[in-house]
């Protein structure tokens, strides 16, 4: 069932056989490299190389529903850009006041917000990485050690969301199966009742197991695979590179008061670097062996 938020699916991949942990690492330089970055043309480059790192890792599908989702949210913050900042020195449309505020369009605004909207997208896309290809139960154990309270409030609410979304439309379609059907609010009146039971059900439950002691499990040792390697040096790359983009001053953009762009090689070696950086762990050989469905 396609669903719009990625979920995991064990894959033969390097990077869902590489530990939570690590995929995670990996998933979320992505975003810290979009923050990182302002040229538009690396931030384009950076999104290519995660559509491209999920079509490695079996999940590009999820992917690309994801930016199908996150796509019209970046042209909107495009859309906002220019209505709250009148900056820059080509205009494009002289428009109206308004409570002492005036709407003129330049070229310099609409690009900035494009670029902002881009960065966005690319956040989103890199955040559904880590749904569809970062085992969430293995993370949480991995949080266990740290807080045992929160990773079991974490599991609960990512056990219990499903379930009671589920509740809810077969609720739904039983009322609309009535001569009468009842309001809306008596309807989310009676989902949240059962929420609350479903609460107090689950909690007695986890009391009798023992769970109210909230003790620290023991350390699980696993030794480090090829993959955990080559993808928490992926990530490091990812990071890296973009933090010395940032430094050199390779792909520096600017909106105000003219658009500039930096366009050159400094810029190509900071695209191919972040495009090496991602596919690092999907590379050779090597990366098909120890794969396991």
């Amino acid at each position: 069932m396609k669903t719009l938020v990625p979920v995991y699916v064990r894959r033969p991949s390097a990077l869902h056989s590489a530990r939570a942990g690590v995929g995670a690492l990996y998933a979320l330089s992505f975003p810290a490299a979009a923050l990182l970055l302002d040229s538009p043309l690396a931030l384009a480059v950076l999104l290519l190389a995660i559509l491209l790192a999920g079509a490695a890792a079996g999940v590009g599908a999820q992917l690309r529903r994801a930016l199908w989702v996150a796509l019209p949210l970046g042209l909107l913050i495009t859309a906002i850009n220019p209505l709250v900042s009148s900056e820059g020195n080509t205009l494009l449309l002289r428009g109206g006041s308004f409570l002492g505020h005036r709407f003129d369009f330049t070229l310099e605004a609409l690009t900035f917000g494009a670029v902002s909207g881009m960065r966005f997208v690319t956040i989103v896309v890199g955040s559904a990485l880590l749904s569809a290809a970062v085992d969430p139960d293995e993370l949480l154990r991995a949080l266990r050690r740290i807080s045992p309270r929160s990773a079991l409030t974490a599991t609960l609410a990512t056990r219990l969301v499903p379930v009671l979304a589920r509740d809810a439309a077969r609720m739904s379609d039983a009322a609309r199966c009535r001569p009468q059907p009842p309001g809306r609010a008596l309807a989310v009146r009676a989902v949240l009742s059962n929420s609350l039971e479903r609460a107090v059900e689950v909690a007695a439950a986890l009391e009798v197991r023992g769970y109210g002691a909230a003790v620290r499990p023991a350390r699980r040792e696993r030794s480090w695979s090829r993959h955990d390697v080559t993808v928490l040096a992926a990530a490091c790359s990812v990071v890296l590179v973009a933090f010395a983009g940032k430094l050199t001053g390779a792909g520096a953009f600017d909106a105000y008061p003219r658009l500039e762009l930096a366009a050159g090689v400094p810029e190509l070696v900071l695209c191919a670097g972040l495009l090496a950086a991602a596919l690092l762990p999907f590379a050779g050989r090597s990366a098909r062996m120890g794969v396991g469905g």
